[in-house]
């Protein structure tokens, strides 16, 4: 597993605590929804026309297939829903995962959006969960020079709870800001809808035998690993 110093492992538990109340108190998730096997929670957001809403399914493939998925940002058009494009801006940081990246959101009948965003990584192997915080940032600017209309805000999480050796369970959440030109009828139940179906999509992909194979020398592997082997999850 990658070494952190004791500072940056303080200011990781700082960030996660912070971000987790933030989110407790925003979002009031209410279960709107169950197919296949999955959970569909949709939430009002304070001084937005716009919901948030997530899905809750367990796939069955390890962590490190499901990293070598999720690092994967050239091949999102082929399972997110409603993605059509994109395209990776800069490697902050490799081995912690940071990447800042554009998007492009397909829109029915309206102009495409788009957004630059920036991911980050929180391991916490006591708990068995990893999760990504992927969300606007004005870092880097990215124009594809093809008019799509710029997202205001965008905000997500993926969080992989561990369930066994083969099982992943896996909550997508979404809280965007699709601007201006959509009405909410129209928007709030692409809202809704998207995380389930990305997440369906997803079980496809780890199946891939690329994706098995990448992630048997993958960096996310030993992550497991050394998990396992300090007692944290069980096979």
């Amino acid at each position: 597993m990658i070494k952190k110093s004791p500072i940056t492992i303080v200011i990781f538990m700082l960030f996660v605590i912070t971000t987790t109340v933030l989110a407790a108190d925003k979002y009031q998730w209410k279960l709107v929804d169950t197919k296949d096997n999955c959970q569909i929670y949709t939430s009002d957001v304070p001084g937005k026309d716009y919901i948030a809403a997530k899905a809750t399914c367990e796939i069955p493939a390890g962590k490190e297939v499901l990293g070598v998925v999720l690092r994967d940002i050239a091949n999102y058009p082929k399972w997110m829903e409603d993605c059509t494009e994109t395209k990776m801006l800069k490697v902050v940081d490799d081995e912690n995962d940071v990447f800042i990246f554009w998007f492009r959101q397909h829109v029915t009948l309206k102009t495409d959006r788009d957004m630059v965003l920036k991911a980050k990584t929180i391991i916490d192997p006591p708990r068995g969960r990893d999760t990504i915080y992927v969300e606007s940032t004005n870092e880097m600017n990215y124009d594809s020079g093809k008019g799509y209309v710029r997202m205001p805000s965008f905000y997500s999480q993926w969080t992989l709870d561990w369930v066994s050796r083969e099982k992943t369970r896996v909550t997508f959440m979404i809280d965007p800001d699709l601007g201006e030109g959509l009405p909410k009828f129209i928007a709030n139940p692409l809202i809704k809808s998207n995380p389930f179906k990305t997440l369906k999509k997803m079980m496809k992909m780890v199946k891939e035998p690329k994706y098995i194979e990448e992630a048997k020398k993958s960096k996310y592997l030993k992550m497991v690993e050394d998990a396992i082997k300090a007692g944290h999850v069980k096979p």
